[in-house]
């Protein structure tokens, strides 16, 4: 994902997210009106670049689609840090059951080789 700017804030996108955030704007372009303006005001980011809130449409005119937009981005983006998150904590988990594992067979080990000394 690449940082990229919607609104003057800083927002964590695919590249795929970017362009259809471009055909987006561009399918709402008139002479008189910016399709990027559809997206002012409608959320907020972190340093990171997620969506941590999104604003209901009060003060502009915006359409169901850019809603829409900004809702999935803001699924994919928590789910995608959810999934690292869960990767991480299986491969720790991994690593103790490998330990573990390794304790109980030296232990059974030491346990046979002292039971047969006896």
């Amino acid at each position: 994902m690449t940082l990229r700017l919607i609104d003057h804030k800083r927002i964590d996108l695919t590249d795929s997210e970017w362009r259809l955030y471009q055909e987006i704007c561009r399918s709402y372009d008139t002479p008189k009106f910016k399709g990027e303006d559809l997206f002012k005001e409608l959320f907020e980011t972190d340093k990171n670049g997620i969506i941590i809130f999104l604003k209901p449409p009060t003060k502009t005119y915006t359409s169901m689609e850019v809603y829409m937009f900004l809702v999935n981005v803001m699924v994919h983006q928590h789910l995608g840090g959810a999934c690292v998150h869960v990767e991480n904590v299986l491969k720790e988990a991994r690593e103790v059951i490998s330990e573990g594992k390794q304790l109980i067979s030296e232990l059974k080990k030491s346990r046979d080789e002292s039971s047969s000394k006896a």
